[in-house]
């Protein structure tokens, strides 16, 4: 997923879910290629998935591994590749080790607090 939107694609994905749902859901002509009979049906369905996708989208938005923490990104947008991740690794020095989350495995916080001391 990473080589086709980037490497926070959970995002990407979820907002461009968003947008065809709520295209739909505005403007039902753009499924007028269908029988007449499913349209209020598609377009119901089309504006739950709006709603829902759309609150993921929010949701991951703000999820830490997307606002500046667990996963760096190169200009390119492509995933930082491990070791390379020196602001992720500094950030991690940083954190109090209370703050940590216990899946963060103690030898990546070794690691991280020796490069960073």
């Amino acid at each position: 997923m990473d080589k086709i939107f980037g490497a926070n694609w959970w995002t990407t994905l979820w907002g461009w879910i968003t947008v065809a749902a709520g295209a739909i859901a505005l403007k039902p002509e753009v499924i007028g290629f269908l029988p007449d009979a499913w349209e209020p049906t598609i377009v119901g369905i089309a504006g739950f998935v709006t709603v829902l996708s759309g609150g993921i989208f929010a949701a991951g938005v703000k999820s830490r591994n997307v606002t500046g923490g667990s996963v760096q990104q190169t200009l390119s947008g492509a995933t930082a590749p491990e070791g390379k991740q020196s602001l992720v690794d500094a950030t991690l020095a940083a954190t109090p080790a209370t703050d940590i989350p216990s899946s963060v495995p103690a030898s990546v916080i070794a690691e991280a607090k020796a490069r960073h001391p």
